[in-house]
């Protein structure tokens, strides 16, 4: 059971996000395919392919939240040591966190207007909640992300060795050692590093 969610806390957001390229590759192959070889055209593909890829956009958001991947402007922030940029960061995730968790209800109400309208699609006849749910779903899984990373930079601030999965250049001995700089934490490395070299 670890394992199974081990595996989802990491692969969660790629895994549905290449499920769906491969759909809307393999759909939109089939849909050339007839086209132009067999001189027929779906009425189903074009449509089909929107809400995969509506999907995968919104799904996209969730696997950038989780990879650090958001367009950003860090040049002020870069100026700081590893402990003073999560402070940045956990001030930045928490209004995040905050807009998030804000727009969850109204994703939750869109997705159940379509649900009570009972309305579906024109060529494929799927129910358009099915499509509509995307937003809640994305926005959740947003907020658990977001909430992650908070931890994480959180506990960065407070100066702990953190394994980050978003930033491996941070797991390395030297970051840790960076990032309690003005802990004392590097004056007892290099001390017990240059003692085991006097006793070589």
């Amino acid at each position: 059971m670890k394992k199974a969610l081990h595996w989802l806390d990491e692969n969660l957001e790629e895994f549905i996000l290449v499920m769906l390229l491969i759909g809307m590759t393999l759909i939109m192959g089939i849909q050339v395919f007839c086209r132009y070889v067999l001189g027929m055209s779906l009425s189903w593909s074009e449509e089909f392919t929107r809400y995969l890829f509506i999907w995968c956009g919104f799904i996209s958001v969730s696997y950038c939240s989780k990879k650090c991947l958001s367009i950003k402007i860090e040049q002020f922030v870069a100026i700081f040591p590893r402990r003073g940029k999560a402070i940045f960061k956990v001030i930045n995730h928490t209004f995040e966190l905050i807009f998030f968790l804000y727009m969850i209800p109204f994703a939750y109400s869109y997705m159940r207007s379509a649900v009570e309208s009972g309305q579906v699609s024109p060529a494929c006849s799927i129910p358009m909640y099915y499509i509509q749910a995307a937003p809640f779903v994305s926005f959740t899984l947003v907020a658990f992300r977001i909430l992650q990373r908070w931890i994480i930079e959180f506990r960065i601030a407070k100066g702990e060795d953190v394994f980050d999965p978003a930033h491996p250049e941070r797991n390395t001995p030297k970051s840790f050692i960076e990032a309690n700089a003005d802990t004392g934490v590097d004056n007892r490395i290099k001390n017990i590093n240059n003692s085991g070299k006097e006793g070589l």
